[in-house]
């Protein structure tokens, strides 16, 4: 078909365009570059993964509640056997079962230790599948250098930060081992696992995300109350693994209540340097992480 040439004076016909609509994403902004939903508060974000979540309803009961369900009778059946009067092999292989399947935690650590286990778990195996487990070692290796990049880059406030996540480190750990126990801290190495995962991916994860809406909402009255950078999530993060971590040894000194303890005044610590202490920050102008 030919083209009317408009030099002539005979009018050019336009050719139809459709017009496409652009979805709007729910309780969120939707960058036009990107495909990525961005949210000014925390409740936003977590609407959304509400909704998301009723969604997804039957997924989470095929690869969540229904293997929970299973795992959750076979901690029921470990708990059943008096393990102290066994002898031998049979004490050690049924000792290493409750060890991997934290029989023996309470119900809330070791519900969340398996829900780890079925969601960031799976993720971490299909990312060593895809990427090669080469690669993801690569990336976790990055990780010294970043913790130290970071701390470099927010100076002695990185101390203080870590005194006060290390202390709540503590105590988390504290309590989901119940009492200190070494057959017991296999949750606390999954969490941590969990977010050396995710911190080596960088800082474009939704750790980042929560934890920088959820500071800006509780300092939101507050007027001279500095921004949440990505160091300082990351240091956030580090010493809060860090005291997950450390608390082992308690574990094996058996001081029930150690964690609570040296958590405590290492939170304290820790908050009353960041409020009145001395603050050097030489922020970069672009974050180490990408």
């Amino acid at each position: 078909m030919s083209i009317l040439n408009p030099d002539i004076g005979l009018p050019r016909v336009p050719s139809p365009i459709s017009e496409i609509k652009e979805a709007e994403p729910p309780k969120g902004k939707k960058n036009r570059s990107s495909n990525e939903i961005s949210f000014e508060h925390s409740w936003e974000l977590l609407f959304y993964f509400i909704g998301k979540g009723i969604k997804n309803i039957p997924t989470i009961i095929k690869s969540v509640l229904l293997p929970l369900g299973i795992v959750t009778a076979i901690n029921i059946a470990l708990e059943t056997i008096p393990t102290y009067s066994l002898q031998g092999v049979t004490k050690s292989l049924v000792f290493f079962l409750v060890f991997i399947t934290s029989s023996y935690n309470s119900i809330i650590p070791r519900t969340l230790f398996w829900i780890i286990i079925f969601t960031i778990g799976r993720t971490l195996f299909r990312r060593i599948r895809s990427e090669g487990f080469s690669k993801v070692l690569a990336d976790f290796k990055t990780f010294p250098g970043n913790l130290i990049g970071a701390r470099k880059s927010l100076g002695i406030l990185s101390n203080y930060i870590i005194l006060a996540s290390s202390g709540v480190g503590f105590v988390v750990a504290n309590f989901l081992t119940r009492n200190n126990r070494l057959d017991k801290v296999l949750v606390t190495y999954v969490i941590a696992i969990a977010l050396l995962n995710t911190l080596s991916k960088g800082n474009k994860t939704m750790l980042f995300t929560t934890l920088k809406l959820v500071y800006k909402d509780c300092t939101g009255f507050i007027k001279k109350a500095g921004l949440l950078t990505d160091n300082k999530v990351f240091i956030l993060a580090s010493g809060f693994t860090l005291g997950l971590l450390l608390n082992s040894v308690f574990g094996i000194v058996k001081l029930d209540f150690g964690g609570y303890i040296l958590g405590s005044i290492l939170f304290v610590a820790g908050l009353l340097l960041i409020l009145f202490g001395k603050k050097e920050v030489r922020q970069n102008k672009t974050e180490s992480f990408s």
